[in-house]
């Protein structure tokens, strides 16, 4: 996927507490070359980028590389692009092939809630956890992935011993 108009040029401008998408799961943390303001230096490997002569071209701010893997991670389009590549459209658990076919995480990215910075998996954005699924398959997974979650929250709160909160009341 190409850079277009419609992307914001934010080169020098964000930093990590201005930045909307971090501090949310639904994204990978960016890399702290993201926000530099070096001019030549790659906003996602940190690398100086080169020309054939061998001077820094300030002119650019991603490596090809870099800016792909940027945009899978950062941009629907660009990962919706890359799995329908791999799939062709065709449903992962019911093997109908569709066009209204919708991408899903195989492994939640809710599992990455509230785990910090430093922590976080970044294979819960990689291509391997994800996968195409038709609408009925993937309501019927989402359902169930729901129901296990508040079933295992029930039974954390039957663990709860209710004499012991109440005597500290009394």
């Amino acid at each position: 996927m190409k850079w277009s108009k419609r992307h914001k040029k934010t080169f020098g401008k964000k930093t990590r507490e201005t930045d909307a998408t971090q501090g949310s799961f639904r994204y990978p943390p960016k890399p702290d070359s993201y926000y530099t303001k070096i001019e030549g230096q790659c906003r996602w490997c940190g690398k100086m980028i080169m020309n054939e002569d061998g001077t820094i071209n300030s002119r650019r701010n991603w490596h090809e590389d870099c800016s792909e893997e940027y945009m899978f991670y950062y941009h629907s389009g660009a990962t919706r692009q890359k799995v329908y590549e791999r799939d062709l459209g065709k449903c992962n658990y019911c093997g109908d092939i569709t066009t209204r076919w919708e991408l899903d995480h195989i492994n939640p990215l809710s599992e990455q809630k509230n785990v910090p910075r430093d922590k976080m998996d970044w294979s819960y954005w990689s291509m391997e956890n994800l996968q195409t699924l038709c609408y009925k398959c993937h309501k019927k997974k989402s359902g169930k992935e729901i129901s296990e979650k508040f079933k295992l929250k029930r039974e954390d709160k039957k663990k709860v011993n209710w004499k012991k909160i109440k005597g500290l009341f009394e």
